[in-house]
């Protein structure tokens, strides 16, 4: 069974198309990812990273998870890897791993989004309130997320 933390619903005016590429796009990402310094991609549509100041973060699509609805990414954080980023790297010294869920419905000419952030597992500094932390992460990224991604979908980017 799963241990939901937080969960958003947001309403954007791209496509779902649109917000199925968007999901696994790193500029994409790098629009509301908390102190972004980089981001790069490890395999299209598969496997993607972004940097700040707290560390690196791996975002890896769970193919057998995912529908064309429902966008499944295993999320680890290391704040000790350093470039150049590996796969193999970020996840052999994690400090923070989760799943994010990410449904994609047709709304209104445009799409219902709703993440969820599920299963964290603190790897690292068990003491730090990781739950709170990451709920109120997601407040901060509602707004940047929605107008970022509505901007990229009104310029195709």
């Amino acid at each position: 069974m799963s241990s939901i933390t937080c969960r958003d619903v947001m309403q954007l005016s791209a496509s779902p198309s649109q917000v199925r590429r968007f999901i696994m796009d790193p500029e994409r990402i790098a629009d509301y990812y908390p102190g972004v310094l980089d981001f790069g991609t490890f395999a299209a549509g598969k496997a993607i990273w972004c940097s700040g100041k707290s560390g690196v973060t791996l975002l890896a699509l769970n193919e057998s998870e995912s529908t064309a609805s429902k966008r499944v990414l295993t999320v680890i954080s290391s704040r000790s890897v350093r470039k150049p980023y590996t796969i193999e790297g970020i996840r052999a010294d994690p400090f923070l791993s989760m799943v994010e869920d990410w449904e994609i419905a047709a709304q209104d000419g445009g799409t219902e989004l709703t993440k969820t952030w599920r299963d964290v597992v603190k790897h690292k500094m068990k003491w730090l309130p990781m739950n709170l932390i990451i709920r109120r992460t997601a407040r901060a990224e509602h707004q940047q997320l929605i107008d970022a991604w509505n901007r990229a979908a009104l310029t195709g980017r």
